[in-house]
């Protein structure tokens, strides 16, 4: 029988399945509108190192927005419930896909980075949400609930660059190509809100206190780091996003430069990996996280994957993608809900959105800065998205280890996680 929680639960996850579908209908056109040359958003004599610093500005300011509003969101929503800032934030978002779609229209690339900031402060919600799913799970469920909310997200990332690749070539009334996965993406942004409006509840109580700025993403990283406890783990979370921000989100470019790959084929390689991560989130890694401590499971994972993205530069062949993404994903999907867990263990119930905040900030900032760096890497070689990828989570990795090491001596402090 259903319980209350359970089908909180199971909405929640629609509602992570919803919004990253409506995320990755657009993902993987940015490569495509930028390198291909087919979109007029960039004058055509545009060089590589040019193409690849736009590109970087253009992923980066989705995340760097959402470093000031997710803090900002989670603590509202301490103070006012969950329910409260969701809906509103889903809102902002179905305007901001529709401003996407009006800068493709007039061919403006500034007007297409506003849609991003916008969008950007939509995305801030994810905090909320994952301060809602921490609501109504125990300590010992939290890793599980929040692999099969990561299931939710994986499966609209199967989804969405499919769809997106074959929306991105096609004509509908007076959308065109590019503007109609925006279009789409606005659509399902929508359907989302409605289904928070009419069908989720909020089972947490409000507190009082907690003083909202802009600075608070500032301020959350410097508590990031001086948190008892959780310093390396913030450190390890933030080498990793910067490790997988540049790998996953310019993986495109070395794909289009190596095997001229279509927009098409880029969105079912992002779907093809899609689909493993949400397998692996919601069925796979539960017997893992279920008997190994949350810290081994985080460490190996990093050295999973970034042994998973470095081999691909000893391959040439795309075939081989067939073989490292599934690893590549199931290696993530270890990571993310375990790293949740985690930072959502250290807290007490009355602080889930600020914590989670603290853990947005870090992803966020990540994200924003590894497309800043992007573009004069890539002007070096299509190929740093992989050697990036793979140091960058090997250092993760090595900072976990510290982790475990102290762990081993603090018997304590492995059964306070």
């Amino acid at each position: 029988m259903f319980t209350k929680k359970s089908i909180s639960l199971f909405i929640l996850s629609l509602v992570g399945f919803i919004d990253v579908m409506g995320v990755g209908l657009v993902y993987p056109m940015f490569a495509s509108m930028i390198f291909q040359g087919d979109c007029a958003i960039l004058p055509p004599d545009s060089s590589d190192a040019m193409r690849g610093t736009c590109l970087g500005i253009l992923l980066a300011t989705m995340p760097l927005t959402q470093f000031f509003s997710a803090p900002i969101l989670g603590m509202l929503s301490d103070q006012i419930g969950r329910r409260k800032i969701v809906i509103p934030g889903l809102a902002l978002g179905v305007f901001g896909y529709m401003l996407a779609m009006a800068a493709v229209g007039m061919e403006s690339f500034i007007l297409l980075l506003v849609s991003r900031i916008v969008i950007g402060i939509s995305a801030g919600t994810a905090s909320v949400v994952g301060a809602a799913i921490a609501d109504i799970s125990s300590s010992e469920d939290k890793a599980k609930n929040f692999g099969l909310f990561n299931m939710g997200c994986g499966l609209g990332f199967t989804v969405g660059p499919f769809l997106g690749g074959i929306l991105s070539g096609t004509n509908l009334w007076i959308v065109e190509r590019y503007a109609l996965p925006f279009f789409v993406a606005g659509l399902v942004t929508l359907i989302n809100l409605l289904l928070v409006v009419f069908w989720l509840t909020d089972s947490y109580v409000p507190k009082t206190g907690g003083k909202l700025s802009l600075g608070l993403g500032i301020r959350n990283i410097k508590k990031a780091f001086v948190s008892k406890g959780l310093q390396a783990v913030f450190a390890a979370v933030f080498l990793a996003c910067v490790g997988w921000s540049f790998y996953w989100e310019f993986a495109p470019v070395t794909w289009i430069s190596a095997y001229n790959f279509s927009t098409a084929t880029i969105g079912n390689f992002y779907a093809y990996g899609a689909a493993v991560y949400a397998l692996s989130c919601g069925v796979l890694i539960r017997p893992i996280v279920s008997r190994y401590s949350n810290q081994h499971v985080l460490c190996y994972a990093l050295i999973g994957c970034a042994a998973a993205i470095g081999m691909l530069a000893f391959h040439a062949s795309e075939i081989w993608l067939w073989l490292y993404i599934p690893l590549q994903q199931f290696a993530m999907a270890l990571f993310w809900p375990t790293a949740a867990a985690v930072v959502s263990n250290s807290a007490s119930e009355d602080v889930q959105g600020e914590i989670l905040g603290v853990l947005q900030s870090v992803d966020s900032l990540a994200f924003a800065v590894s497309p800043l760096i992007a573009g004069p890497l890539l002007g070096i070689t299509t190929s740093m998205p992989i050697i990036v990828g793979s140091l960058a989570m090997l250092l993760a990795a090595g900072v976990m280890g510290m982790v475990l090491k102290n762990v081993s001596t603090s018997p304590q402090a492995a059964n306070s996680t």
